[in-house]
């Protein structure tokens, strides 16, 4: 269930609602729910680090959900009473760690627990880890633009001495992105206006702005740049376009598991209550890969906010 309703009104620019919101919503369409595990193993004296003679532990239901910072796996040994400190892999484990594989469920131990110790490990489990829906999720966000982007104003460029390239914002990383207009306040106080700037400003490659009069203006001048570019979280979007990533991360998500039906071309077909027929999973994934489209299409606007006030003229401007 999502942890939070998407917030109203239902025209906004933007929800502001965490990135659990949309997993949350991915798993509601995979049917995927964690499932709290806890499972207890025995010492041998010989298993747990990788060795020629030995191997690591694993739990049973594989992937883990989580890592070493979100919905971390506890692992103790109760026979001394204490907790394993969890590295994610490949991180090199040190004496008193555990290492996690969280997609193969392998835990590696720096050396071996005693024997007859026992240990146990509390766990999430699931078919899709937080990290693989939420990668899914941010490349729908990518692949919205330019169909679909953000109008940004930055004014957080502020004229230095003896300084002529300036570092855009990072929505200009984008090479689709579009600058509209540089407008300049000298100074940059509440009652001094925006005006257009000179002309001869030239944006070199994507990153940088040349400015060739920028030591006309004071260093207390402030640029303001009005532009277009991708949204770059999904906290970012209109409440209009919230089930978009998750669309498309369901058209990402549910074909891969057609890729473990091939890898398991030797297990018997299920067909009673319960079973999957062949391409069934790519069959879903591509309805969702659809809507995903069709409503790309259909929110589609033009690059900026629509106009919506007259255009003033020179002699308008004049007033400055």
């Amino acid at each position: 269930m999502p942890v939070s309703p998407i917030p109203s009104p239902a025209a906004a620019d933007s929800t502001g609602l965490a990135d659990s919101q949309w997993i949350s919503d991915v798993r509601d369409g995979l049917r995927d729910y964690p499932v709290k595990k806890t499972e207890t193993w025995t010492a041998n004296g010989t298993d747990g680090p990788v060795t020629v003679s030995s191997s690591p532990l694993s739990v049973l239901f594989p992937p883990i959900n989580g890592d070493s910072t979100t919905n971390t796996p506890l692992v103790r040994d109760n026979t001394t009473a204490t907790n394993y400190t969890i590295v994610d892999y490949p991180t090199a484990v040190a004496a008193g760690q555990v290492q996690v594989n969280y997609d193969t469920g392998e835990l590696t131990f720096f050396a071996a627990p005693a024997t007859n110790d026992v240990i146990q490990v509390q766990y999430q489990a699931c078919k899709w880890r937080d990290y693989a829906i939420e990668t899914a999720l941010y490349a729908g966000l990518r692949a919205m633009f330019p169909h679909i982007g953000k109008t940004y104003i930055d004014t957080s460029i502020q004229i230095q001495v003896n300084t002529w390239d300036y570092s855009l914002p990072s929505w200009c990383g984008d090479p689709r992105s579009k600058i509209f207009s540089v407008e300049i306040a000298d100074p940059y106080i509440p009652t001094e206006p925006f005006k257009n700037a000179r002309a001869g400003i030239k944006r070199v490659g994507l990153t940088q702005l040349h400015i060739p009069w920028s030591q006309a203006y004071s260093p207390v001048a402030r640029l303001r740049i009005t532009g277009w570019g991708p949204y770059l979280r999904l906290g970012d979007l209109e409440p209009q376009l919230y089930h978009l990533p998750v669309w498309y991360a369901l058209g990402v998500l549910l074909p891969k598991q057609e890729a473990k039906r091939i890898r398991e071309d030797t297990v018997v077909p299920i067909s009673q209550i319960g079973g999957a027929a062949p391409g069934l999973h790519l069959q879903t994934g591509d309805y969702y890969a659809r809507r995903f489209e069709q409503e790309l299409e259909r929110l589609a606007r033009t690059l900026g906010p629509a106009p919506s006030l007259p255009v003033s003229t020179i002699y308008d401007m004049r007033r400055y």
